[in-house]
């Protein structure tokens, strides 16, 4: 009997405390002052070709190009929310030819928005050679970014090397990344 007395006890002590205690005003107001930065990762364009695509028959193609409507960028949370992107390539060359990639980006009306080329080497004794660029767009080039729907991209392999025929070895890879950095105040 005396230990459910105690019990009683300290749970009514226990329960006093919590009702005596005192709490700290809190402002609401804070929320209005809430800003989120989240940044999000994203695969954006891959691209592989062995070193005998560029040969039809007997004809060296020196120059592949391939695009894709991507309308993200369009997009009202791209638009209103992203404060930088970063494009991040990885080119990877095995050919014995030194080769020059550009990506354009076209608006939808087939304007060119922005431009840059990824200069890769030449891979004498067809092992993989690596190379890596980023393009930041901030400012000027982020509102070409957030106008545009379409990249293309334009594979060119330079003169010098081998000719590149059905047996010629090797292949070159592109893999990109993005990384768009954003702001959200109005919750």
């Amino acid at each position: 009997m005396i230990k459910i007395c105690y019990k009683y006890a300290a749970t009514y002590i226990l329960f006093c405390i919590v009702l005596a205690s005192c709490t700290k005003e809190v402002d609401f107001d804070q929320a209005n002052d809430l800003s989120l930065n989240p940044v999000v990762a994203s695969n954006l364009i891959y691209f592989k070709a062995n070193a005998s695509d560029f040969s039809v028959d007997t004809t060296e193609l020196t120059t592949i190009k391939d695009s894709v409507i991507i309308d993200l960028f369009r997009r009202d949370f791209f638009i209103d929310y992203v404060v930088k992107a970063e494009f991040v390539f990885e080119v990877t060359n095995s050919i014995n030819r030194r080769g020059n990639i550009t990506i354009e980006f076209f608006d939808i009306n087939d304007q060119k928005r922005h431009e840059f080329s990824i200069l890769t080497p030449a891979s004498p004794n067809n092992i993989d050679l690596v190379t890596t660029h980023t393009e930041v767009f901030e400012n000027n080039s982020l509102n070409a970014l957030k106008a545009s729907d379409k990249v293309v991209l334009t594979m060119q392999f330079l003169a010098g090397g081998d000719l590149l025929n059905m047996n010629t070895p090797g292949r070159i890879e592109l893999k990109s990344k993005g990384v768009f950095y954003t702001t959200i105040n109005d919750l």
